[in-house]
């Protein structure tokens, strides 16, 4: 866990990563061989190719929206919503402006 989340204290997974011009960010919060939890800045038009994961995987937005690709489909999604991906099933991301996410990432056959 990152040092400045403390036990027993609300806190906002959105203020632990930064948006950062021209770029995307990333923070993992937890990580072990069966899961991994990150948080992702995407500076407005940035985004993530079309690629599958090992792992099943749940985004959560946290701040502003973009398009995700799934299985031909496109599906917008906002602040407050989540999305469900199974392993290895192609699907990628973009964005109009900034966009930031929560990504969990579970193997569950370990």
């Amino acid at each position: 866990m990152i040092q400045e989340i403390q036990a027993g204290e609300i806190f906002k997974l959105v203020d632990f990563v930064p948006y950062i011009e021209g770029k995307i960010t990333k923070t993992e919060l937890a990580f072990n061989d069966k899961m991994k939890f990150m948080l992702m800045a995407f500076d407005g038009g940035r985004g993530l190719s079309e690629h599958t994961a090992p792992w099943d995987a749940i985004l959560l937005a946290l701040d502003g929206k973009a398009t995700i690709g799934y299985e031909g489909r496109e599906h917008e999604i906002k602040a407050g919503e989540s999305f469900y991906f199974a392993k290895d099933v192609l699907h990628w991301l973009k964005t109009e402006g900034p966009f930031k996410m929560a990504l969990l990432l579970v193997d569950e056959e370990k």
